[in-house]
């Protein structure tokens, strides 16, 4: 896979070293695609990081090499299962080692992937359950504008980092890998 990739030590904390841990960066040069998966050195890069049963929410257009199980609101691309994302988190009784969380980072994306009156709802209440359909130290690989991602407050650890730079007047797509590091209460259990 062309890219710059390597690993370097991340300081958290006011004091400087408080806690150490080493985080993947990436950077990919990527002409932007209508979903997100259509980039190919986007999608080797997702893959390498899918472990175990993946669960790809607004999973889209593109399948991925993974032992994946997809969820859209659309039935358009043939999903395993056709619903709103958040009902499915808050219903199933299925277990993932790895989540794809690639929304519609915006209300005009989210119209031009499902079309009017059809919008992913609220991330952060999405994020708050997830952590309900993951295995023990399952993994979230999130999508989007910001490296926030599941966050240390919904009890996740950073392991890596993906610039994908479009160049021109596109913003670059930020994707986060994390692992679930301890067991935080899940809202809806």
């Amino acid at each position: 896979m062309s890219g710059v990739q390597f690993p370097y030590i991340l300081y958290i904390g006011s004091n400087a070293g408080s806690i150490e841990t080493t985080l993947n960066f990436t950077y990919l040069y990527q002409q932007p695609a209508r979903y997100t998966f259509e980039q190919p050195k986007l999608k080797a890069w997702t893959e390498k990081w899918c472990k175990g049963a993946v669960l790809n929410l607004f999973a889209g257009k593109i399948r991925l090499k993974a032992n994946e199980y997809r969820v859209d609101i659309s039935d358009e691309f043939k999903p395993d299962c056709v619903s709103d994302c958040q009902e499915f988190v808050e219903k199933t009784d299925k277990k993932f080692d790895t989540v794809i969380f690639d929304p519609p980072y915006n209300w005009r994306k989210s119209r031009e992937k499902y079309g009017e009156g059809k919008y992913i709802g609220n991330e952060k209440k999405l994020k708050d359950v997830l952590p309900r359909v993951l295995n023990n130290g399952g993994g979230v690989i999130s999508f989007g504008y910001d490296t926030v991602g599941m966050s240390r407050d919904r009890g996740f650890k950073k392991l890596a980092v993906c610039v994908v730079c479009h160049s021109g007047n596109h913003h670059d797509t930020l994707c986060v890998v994390e692992r679930q590091t301890n067991n935080h209460l899940v809202l809806g259990d």
